[in-house]
C-alpha cells in the first residue's frame, strides 16, 4: 500500500477496529461480516476483489463520498430469440 493511498483509505487493522470484527466465525470470513457491519452502519465501502471492504477516509471524517456506479451491460444470449 502507497503512502497516498494509506491517507484516502482506512487501513485493514483500522476497519477491523472500527467494526470490532478481526475474524470469522462459523465459517464465516471476518470480511463478509464486516461488510454486513458497514452496510447495517450506513458507512460507504467498496468491497475488493478478495471480499475486503476498502473504506474511505472521507466517509469516516462525514465528507460525501461518490459510490461509483455500475454501468449497463447488455445480456449476450448467443440465440437469436425472435427469428423463426
Amino acid at each position: 500500500m502507497t503512502e497516498q493511498s494509506a491517507q484516502i483509505f482506512l487501513t485493514e487493522a483500522q476497519v477491523d477496529e472500527l467494526t470490532g470484527i478481526r475474524r470469522g466465525v462459523h465459517g464465516v470470513s471476518k470480511y463478509v461480516k464486516q461488510c454486513a457491519f458497514l452496510r447495517g452502519k450506513g458507512i460507504a465501502f467498496w468491497d475488493n476483489a478478495r471480499g475486503r471492504p476498502i473504506v474511505p477516509l472521507a466517509a469516516i471524517e462525514g465528507r460525501k463520498v461518490e459510490t461509483p456506479r455500475k454501468t449497463w451491460e447488455p445480456k449476450i444470449t448467443g440465440t437469436n430469440s425472435g427469428a423463426n
